[in-house]
C-alpha cells in the first residue's frame, strides 16, 4: 500500500496514475471525498492534513507515502507534521518540491540562505524540503523544474494564438507524468538509495520555443508574446489562494535565476526513469489531442 498527499493535485494526481499503472495499492489523504470514478482502485481516507489522527490512519499499513508540499500558509508546520508522522510509523517519505541540494548540510545551509536573501517567499519551502531531506523515513526528495503542464493554464492564450509565459531566457521544464514515474519508483524500489533526486526535461526552452512547438501542433500561428497583464489575467482566472501566490512566484524566480539543462541532473533522471524524459514536443501533442477530443465530444453533445 502507498500513500498519496495531494492526489487531487497536479503531481499527487500524477503520481497515483503511475502507481495504479505498475500496479501498487494505492490509498490517497483526501480533504474533502472526490467522484469517486476519477480514482478508480484507489481507497480514500478523508481528513485534514493538519489532524494527526487523520494522518497516523492515513499512514497504517502504508509502506512509502508521497508528500507534495501543499499550498498552504502553514505549510511549513504541516510539512514538520507529516515527516514526524511517516519517521513514527517507519514509512518511506517521497517529498516532491523545492530543494537546495549539495553534498553536506553546511553546503545546503550556506546555498539556502544566498537563495532565500533572493527569493524570500521560497525560504520555508527550503526549510520543509531540508527537514524531509535529513528525516530518518528513508526519505527520497524529489526535485522537478518547471512543469510542461503549467501550459495548461494559458489553454485560451494558446488557442487565441499567444504563448505568454515570460521565458525570456532558456529554462529546463519537466512533464509532470514523469515526476509521477519517479515517485513511482521511489515508492516501490526499496533498493533506490535515500537522497535528493532531480526530476528534469531533456532540453531547455525559451518563450520562442515553446510558441513554436504549440505552432507546429495547432497548425495555427502561435506568437511569444510575454505580455504581463495577459499572464496575470490568466493566472488570476485559474488559479485561487496560496496556489497562485505560489505560482506568481516561482515565475518571478523564473525572471531572476538561470535554471539551464544540465548533463549530469538529466543522466540522473534518466537512471530513476530507466528511459530519457518525455520530450516537450510529445506532451505538446499529447495535450492537443487531448482538447480536440473534448471539443468533439462537446460538439456531439
Amino acid at each position: 500500500m502507498i500513500l498519496v498527499v495531494g492526489a487531487t493535485g497536479t503531481v499527487g494526481s500524477a503520481a497515483v496514475r503511475s502507481l495504479s499503472a505498475e500496479g501498487a495499492r494505492v490509498r490517497a489523504l483526501v480533504r474533502s471525498r472526490p467522484d469517486p470514478n476519477g480514482f478508480p482502485g484507489v481507497e480514500l481516507v478523508q481528513g485534514e492534513l493538519g489532524d494527526a489522527a487523520a494522518v497516523q490512519k492515513a499512514l497504517t499499513g502504508v509502506r512509502a507515502a508521497v508528500y507534495v508540499s501543499p499550498h498552504e500558509a502553514d505549510e511549513e508546520g504541516l510539512g514538520e507534521q507529516f515527516v514526524r508522522a511517516c519517521e513514527s510509523a517507519g514509512v518511506r517519505l517521497v517529498f516532491v518540491g523545492v530543494h537546495i541540494d549539495a553534498s553536506t548540510r553546511l553546503g545546503r545551509a550556506l546555498r539556502r540562505f544566498l537563495f532565500g536573501r533572493v527569493l524570500p517567499h521560497y525560504a520555508p519551502k527550503f526549510r520543509i524540503a531540508e527537514r524531509a531531506r535529513v528525516s530518518s523515513a528513508s526519505p527520497v526528495v524529489l526535485m522537478p523544474t518547471n512543469f510542461f503542464q503549467n501550459d495548461e493554464i494559458f489553454r485560451g492564450e494558446l488557442l487565441a494564438g499567444r504563448f505568454v509565459q515570460p521565458f525570456e531566457r532558456p529554462i529546463n521544464r519537466v512533464d509532470v507524468r514523469d515526476i509521477g514515474d519517479a515517485a513511482a519508483r521511489a515508492c516501490l524500489d526499496p533498493s533506490l538509495p535515500s537522497g535528493a533526486y532531480p526530476v528534469v526535461g531533456p532540453e531547455s526552452l525559451d518563450g520562442k520555443a515553446c510558441a513554436q512547438a504549440w505552432t507546429s501542433e495547432l497548425r495555427q500561428n502561435v506568437d511569444y508574446d510575454p505580455d504581463d497583464s495577459r499572464f496575470a489575467g490568466a493566472v488570476a482566472r485559474e488559479l485561487h489562494g496560496k496556489k497562485r501566490e505560489d505560482f506568481i512566484a516561482s515565475y518571478a524566480a523564473i525572471r531572476k535565476l538561470a535554471l539551464p539543462t544540465l548533463e549530469k541532473d538529466l543522466a540522473r533522471t534518466r537512471a530513476l526513469l530507466g528511459r530519457a524524459p518525455t520530450s516537450y514536443a510529445t506532451y505538446v501533442r499529447d495535450t492537443a489531442n487531448t482538447w480536440r477530443a473534448a471539443e468533439r465530444v462537446e460538439q456531439a453533445v
